[in-house]
């Protein structure tokens, strides 16, 4: 076995970016996007090499809802510095080695992106919003015990998938549903949207064949196509305009 083929075996991947610059993906994702964490590793010459995210992480985060603060930013250093990587003031997380190094220090790399990827996801996470609790009730109404909440699968990145309701469980017409809601001036939430599509794109990507169903709170007629066609290719989208029946007949024809 070579080393190209070593690296296949571990899922890893690497391919050049440009004359002396590698960007190489690991099969690892991100807890809260589903995004697999790499790193871009240059050749700075005298035998030393630069491997950074380019602040990737920060930003995806930060594309899903995340606030940084001082606070926040201190704790992100903190685990960074602990696995012998740099952040640097705009969030990139990096590290400068010889090249004989680089092999360690991108394991610490991984390391730092998992743990800083945990951290992002805990404070990611927050309380079901009431459109989940107005679906909930519809779907418990008008689907009685067909319908679980808090269901739990596994994506092809390895991570547990958090859904808030399952149709049909454990039969073939088992369909996953998520519900996005639209907030001030009837807009929905962009880091909603894009942690959706993550994390049902992350359970087709596993091979799953369940029906993956979203329930989007109609709004702002523009941002809702937006949110369409964003989900369109993840998904089957259902608009719930409060019709209770239609909601029911559009889960029906879907199943």
């Amino acid at each position: 076995m070579n080393c190209d083929q070593a690296c296949n075996q571990l899922g890893f991947h690497c391919k050049p970016v440009a004359d002396g610059l590698l960007y190489v993906e690991s099969p690892l994702a991100l807890s809260f996007d589903g995004m697999l964490i790499g790193a871009y590793i240059q050749d700075l010459g005298r035998g030393l090499v630069r491997i950074t995210d380019n602040a990737d992480i920060i930003f995806t985060a930060m594309t899903h809802g995340l606030k940084t603060d001082k606070r926040r930013a201190r704790s992100f250093e903190r685990i960074a510095r602990n696995s012998g990587i740099d952040l640097s003031e705009n969030g990139e997380l990096h590290a400068t080695c010889k090249s004989s190094e680089s092999g360690f220090f991108f394991a610490r790399f991984i390391e730092a992106a998992c743990r800083i990827g945990d951290v992002c996801d805990a404070a990611l996470v927050a309380p079901a919003p009431k459109f989940e609790s107005t679906v909930a009730k519809v779907l418990a109404s008008k689907f009685k015990k067909r319908v679980k909440r808090s269901f739990v699968a596994t994506g092809a990145s390895g991570h547990q998938l958090n859904f808030p309701f399952v149709l049909d469980q454990g039969t073939e017409h088992q369909m996953v549903i998520q519900a996005i809601s639209s907030g001030t001036g009837g807009k929905p939430n962009w880091g909603s949207i894009y942690g959706t599509i993550g994390k049902m794109g992350d359970l087709r990507n596993a091979g799953d064949r369940s029906r993956r169903t979203i329930i989007l709170e109609d709004g702002d007629e523009d941002t809702i196509q937006q949110a369409t066609v964003a989900l369109a290719e993840i998904a089957s989208i259902i608009i719930y305009d409060g019709d209770d029946e239609k909601l029911e007949y559009a889960l029906k024809a879907a199943a």
